[in-house]
């Protein structure tokens, strides 16, 4: 049979169906990887792709961004300089009234009003100003990864933009990466360790200067004494003469 449009299932209407064990034979969804790149490394930056219109894409869909996205990915930045995430998943059921086609079909395809159908594929419902894909990396590659994003919206039945926004690193938010010229710089990570240590010389700075302040006023307090030695040495000398 004729492959469907993507302007048939892109509007939402009535309920999602997704109650699967009800109902068999639903096609496989095409993706089958959600999580790409370098998936033990914390990156600052974080890029993602959001949808301005609520609809539905289809698994097909899903599949072309995250191939698109992910090849030029591979090729600019490299395997191990970024996280790719693919953030929703094709719930909903797609249905469709299968009916004849070819010379005279118009005559017996009629059928039956409002028909319950036969699942044909899967869809992914998504809001207004929700994530769809998110990239993790670090500021030098920003340019690259917002051309693959991108590309991968060509794909996608609504019209996208681009987030870039910073996270956290070891507990630590990171400063947002500067524009100078046109090279991005990125701002300095400081951890907690270090945080740490450079607190341990400020304290100890703040030790000593309050110790010399103890012997400065010790200081005062011991000049008397030393006139008064004075003093009775001026009477022992008396009393020799």
């Amino acid at each position: 049979m004729v492959r469907k449009p993507a302007k048939m299932y892109r509007n939402i209407s009535k309920k999602a169906y997704t109650r699967r064990k009800y109902m068999g034979g639903v096609p496989g969804s095409k993706i089958v990887q959600y999580e790409m790149g370098n998936l033990s490394q914390e990156f600052p930056t974080e890029v993602d792709l959001i949808v301005e219109e609520a609809c539905q894409i289809r698994h097909s869909a899903l599949e072309a961004a995250r191939i698109t996205a992910n090849r030029r990915l591979m090729k600019d930045v490299g395997r191990s300089n970024f996280h790719f995430k693919v953030r929703v998943y094709p719930h909903h059921v797609l249905r469709e009234n299968k009916q004849a086609t070819g010379a005279g079909a118009d005559r017996v395809s009629e059928g039956m009003r409002l028909a319950f159908g036969k699942a044909v594929g899967t869809a992914a419902r998504v809001d207004p100003g929700q994530k769809i894909l998110t990239v993790y990396s670090t500021p030098q590659y920003l340019e690259k990864i917002k051309d693959a994003l991108r590309h991968s919206a060509h794909k996608l039945p609504t019209p996208a933009h681009l987030k870039v926004s910073t996270i956290k690193v070891s507990g630590k938010i990171v400063a947002a990466p500067k524009l100078v010229g046109e090279k991005v710089v990125a701002a300095p990570v400081v951890t907690e360790e270090a945080a740490a240590a450079a607190a341990e010389p400020a304290k100890g700075a703040e030790a000593v200067k309050g110790s010399g302040a103890i012997h400065a006023k010790g200081g005062k307090d011991a000049a008397p004494a030393k006139a008064d030695d004075k003093k009775g040495g001026a009477h022992a000398k008396g009393g020799k003469k």
